[in-house]
């Protein structure tokens, strides 16, 4: 039978490419792409954008950049939005934020519009190190230049607010979330019912789990979690008590946080062991 020798083209090249990149082998990426070039098959904008989330995924952003200015420079190829908010999002999830506009300011001196996910990561840069009041300057500069907000730019700001304790905007943005028919997901509730919480409001937690519930996000063992210290806190052993034997008949195992909330429960609040009983040990044990 004769053999028939199969070369790669650019597609089988950009799929192992990609595909190193996302295990963090970007130097086996690169070494791949020299001798892509040497077999005489130019980089594509899909091979750069491979490059330069794996350089980002790795906190090479010195590298992403310059292959950034060589896609323009030496490959006449033009970077797409994508290209740009790869870089946009890297530097924002480290709080480089002011590195990040400078990329903006490029992109649209490109001829690229930041979209939605250039917003939203800008907005998630600020909120990690709680400069809430940035993050919402972004989020009503992305509504004036017509780029609609969606669940995860509403959901990053909520969050941010509810890391700083400022739960009357988080609510506003929240009930603003349900008029525009957005649902927000279980991270976000759980923000919310925390940030509640940690701010001394009475947990109305019937509402909010039965909101979960409605719109298709179930509770977890964190808001189970965020509710038992709650009622640990204002003294109310036998909701704890009925909340911890809810959470094991549905089968969720309780974790390291269940057992300090109830250690917390406990120890501090004049003979909460004993009404407790065998339960807590398995919370303790």
């Amino acid at each position: 039978m004769k053999k028939i020798r199969v070369y790669p083209n650019l597609i089988m090249y950009n799929t192992v490419i990609d595909g190193l990149c996302k295990q963090g082998l970007v130097d086996e990426a690169c070494g791949l792409c020299s001798e892509m070039v040497a077999n005489g098959i130019s980089l594509d904008v899909y091979s750069y954008n491979s490059l330069i989330h794996g350089f980002c995924s790795v906190g090479r952003f010195g590298a992403a950049a310059k292959l950034l200015d060589e896609m323009v420079v030496r490959g006449n190829i033009n970077p797409d939005v994508y290209t740009f908010n790869i870089l946009i999002d890297g530097l924002c999830k480290l709080g480089r934020v002011t590195e990040a506009y400078n990329v903006v300011a490029v992109m649209i001196k490109r001829g690229r519009k930041p979209d939605v996910v250039s917003y939203n990561a800008l907005m998630n840069g600020y909120c990690l190190y709680g400069s809430v009041d940035e993050a919402k300057q972004v989020f009503d500069k992305m509504v004036e230049r017509g780029s609609l907000p969606n669940v995860i730019s509403y959901c990053t700001l909520i969050n941010g607010y509810c890391k700083v304790i400022m739960v009357d905007e988080a609510m506003m943005l929240f009930t603003e979330m349900y008029k525009k028919n957005l649902v927000p997901d279980t991270v976000t509730y759980n923000c919310l019912l925390d940030g509640l919480s940690k701010s001394g409001r009475t947990l109305y937690e019937r509402d909010l789990v039965e909101a979960m519930r409605a719109s298709g996000q179930p509770p977890d063992l964190i808001t189970y979690n965020i509710l038992l210290d709650d009622y640990l806190k204002h003294e109310q052993p036998d909701k704890a008590l009925a909340l911890f034997q809810h959470i094991i008949k549905i089968g969720i195992s309780p974790n390291i946080r269940t057992g300090n909330c109830w250690g917390k429960g406990t120890s501090s609040r004049n003979g909460c062991l004993e009404v407790y009983g065998k339960d807590s040990e398995i919370l303790q044990g």
